[in-house]
């Protein structure tokens, strides 16, 4: 397939761009939309594994032409087969029919200069502290795992993002030459309680580029700053695509996503509703919430909205395969049929200790954050947390 169209090493960047023009690859991810990383790098994709990454300190164009990254856009052109680093998105495909390759194969660009969208990640600035997050992604779960001799040094997400970050900006706004419209993915942290990622949507409507501006971001549901994302009939987006994440709904979620105030998110989720075009709640399940799911699910379809369930994998004691008690000690509450897929996942690969090793985990955090008898004293007994 495909042995008209070829890259030979050497061959100039603009060679090579007429060539990937003249046949739809196998996937354009990686020929349309630009990747940043928590590491300061680049990478091909967000699904692949293993992904690609640039060099250290490797400027974006350089990494957009360089020869490992045209290397796999030539595999991609060359078969239609799924390559081995892709089974993620073929998974996805075969259990869901959907993946971010079939998403992006139906956006009519065939201008591969430069990205047509960005996947940005924002460091780890964020006002919550979810029990299955990290300091990777969290501000707040940095400075508790400090307070609590966890985590030794300062927080220096924040500075090396900052170094990097007027040189990004300027690769984004590039892609406004390139093409009439840019999807913009955020990614935190929590992104609406970033002084950055605000200043910079600011940036794009006072540029008049938010009417070719796909914007697409994950959000806690703590924040809602109006100016940015006022009334979809006033909307400056020209399509505005909101997921919101709750693990559960009520005063647990309150512990669960610790930091945040429940009747604040219930309202934050009705102006966030009616600021976008598309709003989900996305959930991440473990053995934190697997009891929660009913109360969630009624909770989505109150608000009328797509309630999307992904499984905790990390860390390893959290997720509901590696339980290693009964499962009638965990599963207290009603189990909701619809759900059995995720009730038989609970201890099904059993990892000894993982559920001590759960409670211990919590337990460090005793002296920073309030305890779950304070929001669920029932489940607190059951557990003996």
């Amino acid at each position: 397939m495909g042995s008209e169209v070829r890259i030979l090493p050497g061959t100039p960047y603009s060679k090579i761009i007429k060539c990937m023009t003249q046949k739809t690859p196998f996937c354009k991810v990686p020929f349309l939309v630009g990747f940043t990383s928590k590491d300061e790098k680049f990478r091909d994709c967000c699904s692949k594994a293993p992904y690609i990454d640039s060099d250290a300190n490797q400027k974006f164009e350089d990494w957009w032409s360089s020869k490992k990254l045209n290397d796999f856009k030539q595999q991609l052109l060359d078969s239609d087969e799924w390559p081995s680093e892709c089974l993620n998105c073929k998974k996805k495909e075969d259990q869901l029919g959907h993946s971010f390759r079939l998403a992006v194969n139906k956006w009519p660009e065939t201008d591969y200069r430069y990205p047509r969208a960005w996947n940005i990640s924002f460091v780890n600035t964020c006002n919550l502290a979810c029990w299955t997050c990290h300091e990777d992604t969290s501000s707040t779960i940095f400075q508790h795992k400090k307070r609590a001799g966890l985590i030794n040094g300062n927080n220096t997400y924040k500075s090396k993002f900052e170094r990097r970050w007027p040189t990004l900006r300027e690769n984004i706004l590039k892609s406004y030459e390139y093409h009439e419209n840019v999807t913009l993915t955020i990614l935190g942290g929590e992104p609406l309680y970033n002084p950055i990622v605000k200043e910079f949507l600011k940036e794009l409507i006072d540029k008049n580029l938010a009417p070719r501006t796909n914007l697409e971001f994950h959000t806690n549901g703590t924040q809602y700053p109006d100016r940015l994302l006022p009334p979809i009939s006033e909307s400056p987006w020209k399509y505005t695509c909101i997921f919101i994440s709750l693990d559960a709904a009520g005063k647990y979620a309150e512990w669960l996503r610790y930091g945040c105030d429940w009747d604040k998110v219930d309202r934050v989720v009705d102006k966030l509703k009616q600021a976008a075009n598309l709003v989900e709640i996305h959930c991440v399940l473990s053995v934190l919430n697997i009891n929660q799911i009913t109360t969630l699910r009624e909770y989505a379809d109150s608000k009328n909205l797509k309630l999307r369930i992904n499984i905790a994998i990390q860390p390893a004691f959290m997720a509901l395969e590696h339980w290693d008690l009964p499962a009638d000690r965990l599963l207290v509450n009603p189990i909701n049929e619809s759900y059995k897929e995720f009730y038989d996942m609970v201890g099904s690969k059993p990892i000894k200790g993982s559920s001590e090793r759960l409670k211990e985990y919590i337990r460090k955090f005793d002296g920073v954050r309030r305890p779950l008898s304070d929001f669920d004293e029932d489940f607190s007994k059951t557990m003996n947390w």
